[in-house]
């Protein structure tokens, strides 16, 4: 399918001077490059990758199309939420499918729960199902309803208030263990914090609160999938007048006198690449944090103390997926066998195998994903690991496959159908992190 945008040529390259560089287009790049084109800035956005969208990108396999990490995007079919309403005043069109059911959770003893995508009908749900919490669930939801406000007036209207303060330090799992007596709530109650890459005891509450009640002002799925949601928000920057140049590194951001200049990359064909300075005043990067900083930045520009407080920060646990095509297996199968699978009832223990692993199923929203008769089906398993210890790549992807396939196979029958791709690496062609 021929892409949206046009992108400028690469034996060409950029012009000498922008107002303003974005470096990635994930969707935070594309977003701020909408908006400072939109304001009137002259704007040039340099991908790395041969396609737009990082996380929310797509790739191809045999007939089907397969998202490359994000799957579900909260809110932004809503035009009433910030986010669904930015993208109206962005003129993005982007159909969008509602989720509902959110998700399933399928627990030890072999029960399960849906969660509805209406706030007042999942309360009643959970209070039937544990009648002898429904206090407790009334105080703890009122909690997370006054963190939700409060943080929503602290990270996007840069307002701050001691109302906040009781909350700052505190963990979504120490406010279970404050709230609740009942292992299965709990674990219900967060059972989808694996897309945290993050533990209870180590998610913060205001963080979680704000995340979980989004849900409930919609959660999505794009219809034609992610890429067409990113080729379109890359379609109307261009529209705007601005530069998108793919398949480029930078390489420095350049400083003089502690103010920014530009930057330096490398692009132009593959045969004839070459190194462009690009003056601009302002430079935001939506690459990783620890590519700009060690290697787009030189150590003399950055604060030892912050640089010190970086290293320091602990990486969340990875996500490895499996991409599956499947042809001839009945849709209501499919429908059934979707949701997290937990193997232990502490959500701490969800890298050490507390999760089993989550299945989702887009074709289930958008069918056009796959060829007639088939399904994508995605496996996701956190793991709890060190990118840098793993010397063999191929024997570690080869294990987790298989601890997937295995386990997947008592679900659904899968005999014949062979993973497309895992994570691990797709992230490092994505956004060049982690290093190898």
């Amino acid at each position: 399918m021929k892409r949206a945008f046009k992108g400028l040529r690469l034996r060409e390259g950029p012009e000498d001077q922008y107002d303003a560089v974005i470096i990635g287009t994930g969707i935070g790049g594309l977003t701020c490059a909408n908006l400072l084109a939109k304001s009137g800035l002259r704007v040039l956005l340099v991908e790395q990758h041969y396609m737009v969208g990082g996380y929310c990108s797509t790739f191809r396999r045999k007939g089907y199309i397969f998202d490359a990490a994000s799957h579900f995007y909260p809110l932004l079919g809503n035009p009433s939420s910030i986010t669904g309403n930015l993208l109206h005043e962005l003129g993005v069109t982007t159909d969008w499918v509602k989720m509902d059911p959110v998700d399933h959770f399928r627990f030890p003893d072999g029960t399960r729960f849906s969660v509805p995508a209406d706030f007042d009908v999942y309360m009643a749900k959970l209070k039937a199902e544990f009648p002898e919490e429904a206090a407790s669930l009334d105080r703890f939801f009122k909690a997370v309803n006054e963190t939700y406000r409060l943080g929503l007036l602290y990270f996007f209207r840069w307002r701050d208030t001691p109302r906040l303060d009781p909350y700052r330090d505190l963990t979504v799992g120490q406010m279970l263990d404050e709230h609740f007596k009942d292992p299965k709530l709990k674990l219900l109650l967060v059972a989808d914090g694996p897309h945290w890459g993050s533990p209870p005891n180590r998610t913060s509450f205001i963080f979680d609160s704000m995340l979980r009640l989004s849900y409930f002002l919609g959660n999505y799925y794009p219809v034609g999938g992610s890429q067409v949601f990113a080729d379109e928000l890359a379609q109307r920057f261009e529209e705007r007048g601005g530069h998108i140049l793919m398949n480029s590194t930078v390489k420095r951001i350049l400083v003089e006198n502690k103010r920014v200049t530009g930057i330096e990359v490398e692009t132009g064909p593959k045969q004839s690449r070459f190194v462009k300075r690009v003056k601009a005043d302002v430079v935001v990067s939506n690459a990783d944090l620890m590519q700009t900083l060690e290697k787009m930045l030189n150590p003399d520009q950055i604060d030892p103390a912050y640089m010190a407080h970086v290293r320091e920060l602990r990486p969340t646990h990875p996500c490895f997926l499996t991409h599956i095509g499947l042809k001839g297996v009945p849709t209501e199968t499919l429908y059934k066998a979707q949701g997290y699978y937990w193997n232990e009832w502490d959500p701490n223990l969800l890298a050490q195998n507390g999760l089993k692993f989550k299945i989702f199923i887009p074709t289930l929203f958008e069918p056009k994903l796959a060829p007639p008769g088939g399904h994508v089906v995605i496996m996701q398993k956190v793991l709890d690991m060190d990118y840098y210890k793993v010397t063999n790549w191929a024997s570690h992807k080869a294990s987790v496959e298989r601890y997937i396939l295995d386990n997947l196979e008592k679900i659904i029958q899968v005999t014949g159908h062979s993973p497309v791709v895992a994570l691990p690496r797709l992230s490092y062609r994505l956004c060049r992190w982690p290093k190898p």
